[in-house]
């Protein structure tokens, strides 16, 4: 899968502003966190990589915006088959976790908890500490409990470097 392609069509496709807490650099961090979250749980790199592309992508502000992620869901269901392949199992994982990513706390699987837990550790973009009660994997929580004592500004720094000392592989 040509994960670089799919990302550059998605992105000349958005709905949002070039400049949106929503955009690129949170794409990139939600995948960066659920490949973090994924060589914990075992959740599947491919959905969560996908889920990072699709979850926001179809936003129309930065604002509180319900239906963005079944649309995003909508968007991988035309997109899939043209720009990528998936089977079905683990699409139906990818539609659910961009569709209820912002509505259910958690869902019992794995691979859609992961998807959950790298927005959610995000949130210090918007100036929000993650809360570890709100994550949905027991190593989400172990990272938001973390991330209590950091800096808000620190949030991705922390996460893309201290995070492999405390937690190593």
């Amino acid at each position: 899968m040509n994960f670089a392609a799919l990302e550059e069509f998605i992105y000349e496709n958005r709905l949002f502003d070039r400049n949106s807490v929503h955009g690129l650099e949170h794409w990139h961090q939600v995948e960066f966190n659920g490949l973090l979250i994924a060589k914990k749980t075992h959740a599947d790199e491919t959905v969560v990589r996908l889920f990072s592309l699709f979850h926001d992508s179809r936003r129309v502000h930065d604002g509180y915006d319900e239906e963005h992620g079944p649309r995003g869901a909508n968007f991988a269901e035309e997109l899939r088959g043209k720009y990528f392949q998936l089977d079905d199992d683990r699409f139906e994982k990818l539609l659910h976790a961009c569709r209820n990513h912002t509505v259910e706390p958690a869902s019992g699987d794995p691979t859609i908890d992961a998807c959950y837990d790298a927005d959610r550790l995000d949130l210090g973009r918007v100036q929000i500490v993650p809360d570890p009660n709100k994550m949905a994997t027991d190593f989400g929580k172990k990272l938001a409990a973390k991330l209590q004592k950091i800096p808000i500004e620190k949030h991705r720094d922390w996460l893309r470097t201290e995070s492999f000392i405390i937690f190593p592989k």
